[in-house]
């Protein structure tokens, strides 16, 4: 399932500025522009640069880091010195469903990596994970109930998008402490992600909002005010899950889905038992259904 995590910073201060955040995840980009001028080939250093991300937002494809930066920064109004001013949530994605936005792209190819890609597949596959980059964002709006106060899609929030294509091995990953790869080399396969920047402040620079708030959907009332606070991370996780499927028609397999892995991970013996039980007789069904076709 898509996981989506809504930690407050990646590694560094989300109560300053965003700037070394942004510069971070230009990282990519970097890469691309050393490897683009040692390669000899004056075609190939192009299509290598054309492999370069730009941040998106809920309206445009390329958005600068300077732009990015500013935005984030200046949507600060009534936020205290030491106030987070924004979050980072990071989208990441399984292998079965990177092999199924590539199977699309690519119209059945199957590729073990997006440089198997050829530009145009390349560009196909990016667009479907901005789209749907997007689409996790309406759901992240409309996860904090604020929707009486104009919070209502993604469109009302001030966040950027920065989709990654590789994943580098760590000193403590099992590959590495095996002496089978070293820390800093790029992991093999589709290891595409996106990272998110979004403001604390939505648009109206008007309400507060915090995805890591222990709070899931608390009423309150202040004076003859009614309002909601919270964020259920788990409920963003099941409405990203479910709006990966809608929009790639995907099937998703009940043991691959979050509401099961949640609890075959944290449930009671008891619960865990019923689950099992449960996806057993689906697959006898399934397997029904199948020899009757």
């Amino acid at each position: 399932m898509p996981i989506s995590k809504p930690h407050s910073s990646y590694g560094g201060n989300n109560s300053g500025s965003c700037g070394n955040l942004v510069e971070y995840l230009d990282k990519e980009n970097q890469e691309l522009d050393q490897l683009a001028e040692n390669t000899q080939s004056k075609g190939k250093s192009l299509e290598i640069q054309e492999r370069k991300q730009d941040f998106f937002s809920h309206r445009s494809d390329n958005v600068s880091q300077i732009e990015v930066r500013e935005s984030i920064d200046s949507n600060k109004r009534k936020l205290g010195k030491e106030d987070a001013k924004f979050f980072a949530p990071t989208i990441n994605f399984s292998q079965t469903e990177l092999k199924h936005l590539a199977l699309k792209a690519t119209k059945g190819r199957e590729v073990k990596s997006v440089w198997d890609m050829k530009t145009s597949e390349f560009k196909a596959y990016n667009k479907s994970l901005q789209d749907y980059g997007r689409k996790a964002m309406n759901n992240y709006a409309q996860n904090f109930n604020r929707q009486e106060k104009g919070l209502k899609s993604g469109d009302d929030l001030v966040y950027y998008g920065k989709i990654e294509h590789n994943r580098k091995y760590k000193g403590t990953d099992p590959e590495v402490l095996k002496g089978n790869a070293k820390s800093g080399q790029n992991k093999p396969g589709l290891q595409s992600h996106i990272h998110i920047i979004v403001s604390r402040k939505d648009k109206s620079q008007r309400l507060k909002l915090s995805p890591t708030a222990n709070e899931k959907n608390t009423k309150r009332t202040i004076g003859k005010n009614k309002y909601t606070v919270g964020f259920d991370r788990k409920e963003w996780i099941n409405k990203n899950e479910k709006s990966f499927d809608q929009m790639f028609q995907h099937q998703r397999k009940e043991v691959e889905k979050f509401e099961v892995q949640n609890i075959l991970k944290n449930g009671s013996p008891t619960e865990k038992d019923k689950l099992l039980q449960e996806i057993e007789k689906h697959k006898e069904m399934n397997n029904t259904k199948s020899l009757e076709l």
